[in-house]
């Protein structure tokens, strides 16, 4: 009876679990931004460990070290879907795409290019996010 009960009193929250982004809690820009520095920092170090992508032997090896790093980025790009604002939803999960491609074992490291670009985007709206909340303080 007491599992039961306790069982009973759980089921609302897990309802509600999917709702938190593997990331974390809290602002999905925040939570997207953070781990967008970290695909691109890591992006560069694969396009400089591994430099030719037509090597099957060195592409192996990069799956092999780094294909957990494309599922943080499937995550990331999903947790952009959280943002509640349409058209700044839409910028991120594009940028987040760009971040996908520099991790990746098989683009070139061009695609890693515009990643500096939509840092700078996303951290511009957590900017005016913050200053909006002051404002309405």
């Amino acid at each position: 009876m007491r599992y039961l009960i306790i069982g009973l009193l759980s089921w609302p929250s897990l309802l509600y679990a999917g709702a938190v982004s593997q990331l974390g809690e809290g602002d999905p820009l925040k939570l997207v931004y953070v781990e967008m520095q970290y695909l691109y920092r890591a992006g560069l170090e694969i396009n400089q460990k591994y430099t030719n992508q037509n090597d099957p032997i060195q592409m192996m090896q990069c799956k092999g070290q780094y294909d957990f790093i494309l599922t943080r980025a499937r995550s990331m790009i999903g947790t952009a879907g959280q943002i509640k604002e349409p058209l700044l939803r839409d910028k991120v999960i594009d940028a987040s795409w760009h971040a996908y491609a520099c991790a990746s074992c098989m683009k070139p490291v061009s695609n890693c290019d515009p990643v500096p670009e939509n840092l700078e985007m996303i951290k511009n709206a957590i900017l005016e996010q913050e200053e909006a909340e002051h404002a309405n303080e």
